[in-house]
């Protein structure tokens, strides 16, 4: 990335592919291989961007292991890889719809239509939670993230619950795609490869009202089909003016910093609505609204995000917690630890982030979570307990002085080395600067480190000790584990 820039950088990323996930066969009930399937993505492949982007997507368009099998849950996953460099409407919000996993989840696979004998009504989880965690939240936004309000300065609703009555019945007829030698019935056997089908008798055909449009009421007009019905409720809700800041403030916080100012809000979310972002050395974007390419070179490539580049000019409100995840992922690959995910999933789950496995479609931390004491935002800080704390604490020393699992290995020698000369480790604590800590080690951390470094007593194994000993220190420091 230094020698080619930004720019090439990104290019490259926006090409290259490789993470998948296999289907478990059919009598797996476990989701644990598909959950280490995670990390060995993250550990072995390429396509480090496209990861990282599907992975904060999955934590926004969350559909858990907790309600769906792991044989939904792989291809959700292979989706979300799919989608994370495409468009936010064309592709992720229709795919994500006609998932079979988010189906499941949310209730709108078999969702029927409404019944006058005996009175029924359309499931309305799908069709609430699509509007107030995927897209726009419960109150309407200007583009710089803020609220806006009524005239009497309270938040505006973005919906009613008679809208999302509309909604769920725009989403009616739907049911599990026709298994291979099958024949599409009202409600299909469960079947996960391919997106939901519908069945058109079971579709609600009548009028619905759904949201308004630049103050225009908008109807779906009677004896529409699914599929138009459908598309057009997702044209409605993509035309809602929050979308654009709902959805970029998100990203922002899982990708670059939990804090973003209003202006950096609305700097993204202009290049949401545009689709296209003039970046330093090349353009990003289709000129389609909801691009994602040109919105994610808009976060990563932000002066705001960029700041922190610089030690002299990093702001110490910004930047985020490593989420357990991350944190795991983020030191195997530091350090070439090869492994077979067992073990990073087993510490994640103690860290209270068992991957794939949220315990409510409310992620496993929200946005909007305020650290106590402070007026900042930190949604991985809810996380945070005193035991969690602790468990992050053994992971480094485990990872460090022991093992995390026999499925993982890692070799510290080439950091012993920079450790020879018993007076001088500074070599050592600059290598290690630069690998974790962008440069940016305060010099009283560095005291305290070349202390504890050279307080290693002579033998065998003092090099390696010496570099151990450095390694868990920056690791378990929160200036490693807050990222920036």
């Amino acid at each position: 990335m230094q020698q080619s820039g930004f720019a090439a950088f990104l290019t490259s990323q926006f090409n290259t592919s490789g993470s998948t996930y296999a289907d478990p066969a059919v009598g797996v009930t476990t989701l644990t291989p598909t959950q280490q399937v995670l990390f060995t993505n993250a550990l072995a492949n390429p396509d480090q961007l496209r990861q990282r982007v599907a992975f904060e997507l999955s934590e926004i368009w969350v559909t858990s292991g907790f309600t769906v099998p792991p044989q939904g849950m792989a291809p959700y996953m292979r989706l979300l890889l799919q989608d994370a460099f495409s468009n936010y409407r064309t592709a992720l919000m229709l795919d994500v719809t006609l998932s079979p996993a988010m189906g499941r989840y949310l209730d709108m696979v078999n969702n029927d239509k409404p019944g006058t004998n005996p009175v029924t009504h359309a499931n309305e989880n799908y069709a609430r939670e699509l509007m107030q965690l995927f897209t726009l939240g419960v109150n309407e936004l200007n583009q710089d993230g803020s609220l806006r309000l009524d005239s009497s300065g309270n938040p505006i609703p973005t919906y009613t619950q008679t809208e999302v009555q509309a909604f769920a019945r725009a989403y009616t007829g739907w049911t599990y795609p026709t298994a291979p030698g099958g024949t599409l019935s009202k409600h299909n056997p469960a079947y996960w490869l391919g997106p939901m089908v519908a069945f058109e008798s079971n579709h609600d055909v009548a009028a619905k009202t759904l949201l308004p449009v630049g103050g225009t009421a908008t109807v779906l007009p009677a004896g529409q089909s699914s599929t138009t019905d459908l598309n057009d409720a997702l044209d409605n809700i993509f035309a809602q003016p929050s979308l654009a800041p709902f959805i970029s403030k998100q990203l922002i916080q899982h990708l670059v910093t939990s804090n973003p100012s209003p202006a950096y809000v609305k700097r993204v979310a202009t290049v949401f609505n545009s689709g296209t972002f003039a970046g330093p050395g090349a353009t990003f974007g289709s000129g389609q609204p909801g691009d994602m390419q040109a919105v994610i070179a808009a976060i990563l490539l932000d002066t705001e995000a960029r700041r922190g580049d610089d030690p002299t000019t990093a702001n110490n409100g910004d930047g985020h917690l490593r989420e357990p995840i991350l944190y795991i992922a983020d030191i195997l690959r530091a350090f070439g630890a090869a492994s077979d995910g067992a073990g990073p999933v087993n510490f994640a789950t103690s860290m209270s982030e068992s991957p794939l496995d949220s315990p409510s479609v409310f992620n496993f931390f929200p946005p909007s979570y305020n650290i106590p004491g402070t007026n900042l935002l930190g949604p991985e800080f809810d996380l945070e307990t005193a035991a969690t704390t602790l468990v992050r604490a053994n992971f480094i020393n485990s990872f460090v002085y022991g093992s995390i699992g026999t499925g993982t290995t890692v070799d510290f020698t080439a950091y012993a080395n920079l450790s020879t000369n018993p007076n001088s480790p500074g070599q050592l604590l600059d290598s290690l600067n630069t690998l974790l800590l962008h440069g940016a080690m305060s010099s009283s951390d560095r005291a305290s480190i070349l202390t504890a470094v050279n307080a290693v007593p002579a033998g065998t194994t003092q090099n390696l000790l010496r570099a151990k000993t450095a390694i868990y220190l920056i690791l378990s420091s929160s200036q490693y584990q807050v990222q920036h």
